[in-house]
């Protein structure tokens, strides 16, 4: 019992001897733990920025290949093409991009026996709501390509003669080389003079002189 007492009085008298010294020693631990709490916390938090970045560079490329594929599917669209004429089957037609009369016209079963086949520009790339008119052999003017702006490239015989008292925008535009505004001026024209009388009477009309007349007049009736 006396040996515990002079120990816990030896221990007493080191702790007070030396109470700085310790006191110093537990602060540098405790500083140390912080440190290296601190180190830790720091790491994890690069870890997860590190991996947010890479999530977001992922995304980043996915949305982009996503806008590429877009994109590409938007400019490779297909065609509604009109063919008209002296081809088997007549029709709307539907197209991959890129494609050329010759293949919208094997679509529509090829030419008939009397196609004028020699007028017909095969290698024309389509575009859009082009239409596409074939005519006969012997027909007066060469078969027709009209873009689907409205304006033909080419003589625009279709044997079928337009009224001009009675045809509408569309079917004025069929006319060669007549395009809306053109077809308007004869609609306006018409309506300000109560109809026309002959067909000579649309060179009054705006933009239609003597050589479109004669260019036109085996086509128009009133």
């Amino acid at each position: 019992m006396n040996k515990i007492l002079d120990f816990s009085t030896q221990i007493k008298e080191i702790i007070d001897e030396h109470a700085y010294k310790i006191l110093i020693g537990l602060l540098l631990i405790a500083f140390s733990l912080g440190l290296v709490i601190i180190l830790i916390m720091n790491q994890n938090s690069n870890d997860a920025n590190n991996v947010a970045t890479d999530y977001s560079e992922q995304s980043s490329v996915v949305a982009s290949s996503s806008s590429s594929e877009g994109q590409s599917s938007a400019s490779g669209k297909d065609l509604y093409i009109d063919v008209k004429g002296e081809v088997k089957h007549p029709g709307v037609y539907q197209i991959p991009s890129n494609s050329r009369v010759t293949d919208v016209i094997k679509e529509a079963g090829g030419f008939k026996a009397d196609a004028d086949e020699q007028n017909v520009n095969l290698a024309k790339v389509l575009n859009d709501q082009d239409v596409v008119v074939v005519n006969k052999k012997g027909a007066d003017g060469s078969s027709s390509f009209a873009n689907s702006n409205n304006t033909t490239t080419r003589s625009s015989a279709n044997n079928v003669k337009i009224n001009l008292n009675t045809a509408d925008l569309n079917e004025l535009q069929k006319l060669d080389r007549v395009g809306e505004k053109k077809a308007q001026k004869i609609i306006d024209y018409r309506n300000q003079h109560n109809g026309f009388h002959s067909i000579d009477e649309i060179k009054q009309v705006s933009g239609f002189g003597d050589k479109t007349f004669e260019r036109l007049k085996d086509s128009l009736e009133v």
